[in-house]
């Protein structure tokens, strides 16, 4: 089964997302308890795990908020309905990312991306502002997934923000 996992850490100023994405990678295939022999979560969490995966763009997505799903759900109401067939996707896929782009999200639509890319997609990490604090740390950190950790171990509050990576973990076990 798969399952979402949020991550923090901290970045040297000017780090890209892509650097934030293979320091979490690195640091991630480095504890044995996240996807090896145990430590920080007991037992091994995963067996398998990617950067964005099956929720690759959730972050922008997210921020994007409902004028963006309510143009996906009436231009593609099939797609917005649940289960549909990969060649949908395939027919779809210009109009999916010219979608996705006039919203303002970058790259290719969510819905096109590939579920297997090790580092997923330039917004699969983002630095942490008000908007991504507010959404996914404050109060609750990682309420809209499975798991949540800051992997440098420090308590989440609101000087995540211009400090910190927001990164999404797709892992299996």
């Amino acid at each position: 089964m798969h399952y979402l996992m949020l991550v923090t850490l901290a970045m040297a100023d000017g780090a890209s997302s892509l650097a934030a994405r293979r320091q979490a990678m690195e640091y991630l295939l480095a504890d044995d308890s996240f996807c090896g022999n145990g430590g920080r979560f007991g037992t091994p969490l995963c067996d398998w795990f990617v950067i964005g995966g099956r929720w690759s763009g959730l972050l922008q997505e997210t921020l994007l908020g409902d004028p963006y799903k309510a143009a996906f759900k009436q231009e593609f109401p099939d797609l917005a309905a649940g289960w549909y067939p990969s060649s949908l996707l395939e027919r779809h896929r210009e109009r999916l990312n010219q979608l996705w782009q006039r919203f303002g999200g970058s790259g290719p639509n969510p819905h096109t991306r590939s579920n297997y890319e090790n580092l997923g997609c330039e917004d699969d990490a983002m630095l942490v502002d008000q908007a991504l604090y507010e959404l996914f740390l404050a109060e609750d950190p990682g309420k809209s997934c499975e798991t949540f950790t800051d992997l440098d171990d420090e308590p989440v509050n609101e000087t995540f923000i211009g400090r910190k990576w927001l990164i999404v973990v797709d892992y299996h076990n």
